[in-house]
């Protein structure tokens, strides 16, 4: 179980009592529980947020909002703003490498938080998701971070996502998909299968969109594919239900 402990403290800001040991081996191996444990964490915040949606929609929001970034601590988000600000740069590789690796936000990674957050918002204030749905969406913008780490190619200057893919095993990333599939049917409805399709396709499209602008994919770009998938998931099945 060590490897499922180091994904925990990686993902999540929950206290571990038990510790781990890190080494190579058992940190590739905790890729086996990341969707998982983002799984979990939907599951959490769908279950906060349907139980406040019906009296107070608004509340609901902003507290699902809150929960969510409290259980990941914000992992991502200093990815998105860090990608934001290289790729809505239009400089050369090597000053878009520049901007990301710079420590400070820039204008288009503030907007690109902005606008993440109010996405999210209102979907969670105007839609009762459920904690089975938000489950799905969350564990499925996970699988399409792993689908990156799998089959592209990690940035030279990414020593997050080299280590990861050095790792990572396709077979591993198979059984996921046979699970999650299999979590689809059995706790919601067939077409929800189409959410991690839908994850995935944006994965492939971003990831191919990085290789051309840095040359591979990047720890910054895994967590701006993570926060995009799941908000896109979450407008779709807002607007779809709306």
């Amino acid at each position: 179980m060590n490897s499922f402990f180091l994904a925990l403290q990686f993902l999540t800001r929950l206290p571990i009592p038990y510790e781990t040991d890190f080494n190579e081996v058992e940190a590739g191996r905790s890729l086996t529980w990341f969707p998982l444990i983002s799984g979990l964490m939907g599951l959490i915040v769908g279950y906060i947020q349907s139980i406040i949606f019906p009296t107070a929609p608004e509340i609901s929001g902003f507290v699902a909002l809150i929960a969510l970034y409290l259980l990941n601590g914000g992992l991502h988000l200093d990815g998105l703003a860090d990608t934001a600000d290289g790729f809505l740069s239009y400089r050369n590789r090597e000053e878009t490498l520049r901007i990301m690796h710079d420590s400070t936000i820039g204008t288009y990674g503030v907007v690109a938080l902005v606008f993440l957050l109010l996405g999210e918002y209102s979907v969670f204030s105007s839609t009762k998701i459920g904690a089975v749905y938000l489950a799905i969406f969350v564990a499925s913008a996970r699988m399409g971070v792993l689908f990156s780490i799998h089959f592209f190619p990690s940035a030279t200057s990414s020593k997050l996502g080299d280590f990861f893919k050095r790792r990572g095993e396709a077979k591993v990333y198979a059984l996921q998909w046979i699970i999650l599939s299999a979590f689809i049917f059995i706790f919601s409805k067939p077409w929800m299968i189409i959410f991690p399709v839908l994850a995935l396709l944006f994965s492939y499209a971003f990831s191919r969109l990085s290789v051309k602008k840095i040359g591979g994919v990047s720890g910054d770009v895994y967590g701006a594919i993570m926060e995009l998938s799941t908000l896109l998931l979450l407008l779709i099945y807002g607007g779809w239900t709306a």
